[in-house]
């Protein structure tokens, strides 16, 4: 059981950092910086791919669905009832 909580720990900490990565690369983009690397020039001359966005959603919400189905197994199993015989 020991290592489901700590399962469930890492799993938590990884959606925390996945979820704010686009925030700190947009506030960082907002502040006048490169985005973390993803716009060299700025904002302002920035070009992307017409399926960028698209394409940036969907990992991000399947990546948050997988993290989220391991943090919903981990609590199924430290959940479940213990036979005591």
């Amino acid at each position: 059981m020991v290592f489901v909580r700590l399962l469930l720990g890492g799993l938590v900490a990884l959606l925390v950092v996945v979820v704010a990565i686009p925030a700190i690369v947009l506030l960082d983009l907002v502040a006048g910086g490169t985005g973390l690397g993803l716009c060299t020039t700025g904002l302002g001359t920035c070009s992307t791919s017409a399926y960028a966005l698209m394409e940036l959603l969907v990992v991000l919400v399947g990546t948050v669905a997988v993290v989220g189905a391991g943090i919903a197994g981990c609590l199924h199993i430290l959940n479940r009832p213990t036979s005591q015989t």
